[in-house]
C-alpha cells in the first residue's frame, strides 16, 4: 500500500532535514496516534550523510482478526533512516523486531523550498504479507502511520536543531 504525504513546515529545508538526523528530534517525543518512540538505537553522523536508527512501538489496539496472526506486544520495529542533506532527502526502511517475514516498508522524505519554509514530501510502500487480513491490516497501519508522520513533520519547527 502506498504512503504519500505532502506538508509544509515553517523552517528552511536545511533545518528540516537536519532534524531527521538528530537524536534530539526523537528523544522524549510523546506517543502520537498509537506510535511511541522507544529509543535511538544508532546514530552515525559522517558529515555528508547520517545514519540513524530509531526503535518504535505500536501502542494502540489491534482487531481480533489481526490478533490471530500477530501478538500486539511484539509490534515494535526499528526505522533505519539515511539522511543526505546535500541531496535534500532521506531514505528509510522499517526493520521489524518480530515477524520480519510479515511486514516490509520503505520510502523517502524529500525537503524542498516552498511556501514560507519547506515542503516535505513523504513517499513509501508498506506491505503486510499475511493472507486474507493483510490488506485490511495495511490500511490500518498506513492510516495511523500517515497521522504520525503528519504530526512528526509539524513538530519540526519546535524540535529542529
Amino acid at each position: 500500500m502506498k504512503i504519500a504525504i505532502r506538508q509544509v513546515v515553517g523552517v528552511p529545508p536545511a533545518q528540516a532535514i537536519a532534524a531527521y538526523g538528530s537524536p534530539d528530534f526523537y528523544t522524549d517525543r510523546p506517543a502520537t496516534d498509537d506510535i511511541a518512540v522507544l529509543e535511538v538505537v544508532r546514530h552515525d553522523d559522517r558529515g555528508d550523510h547520517t545514519l540513524i536508527e530509531v526503535r518504535f512501538a505500536f501502542t494502540g489496539s489491534v482487531s481480533p482478526a489481526a490478533r490471530r496472526v500477530i501478538d500486539p506486544s511484539k509490534m515494535s520495529w526499528i526505522t533505519r533512516t539515511e539522511v543526505r542533506p546535500s541531496e535534500g532527502r532521506t531514505h528509510w526502511t522499517v526493520l521489524p523486531d518480530h515477524y520480519p517475514d510479515r511486514l516490509s516498508a520503505s520510502g523517502s522524505y524529500r525537503f524542498e523550498p516552498g511556501g514560507e519554509g519547506t515542503v516535505v514530501t513523504v513517499d513509501g510502500d508498506l506491505k503486510v504479507h499475511v493472507p486474507i487480513v493483510g490488506r485490511s491490516v495495511e490500511r490500518v497501519i498506513v492510516s495511523g502511520l500517515a497521522r504520525y508522520i503528519e504530526d512528526e513533520v509539524a513538530s519540526i519547527s519546535d524540535r529542529a536543531p
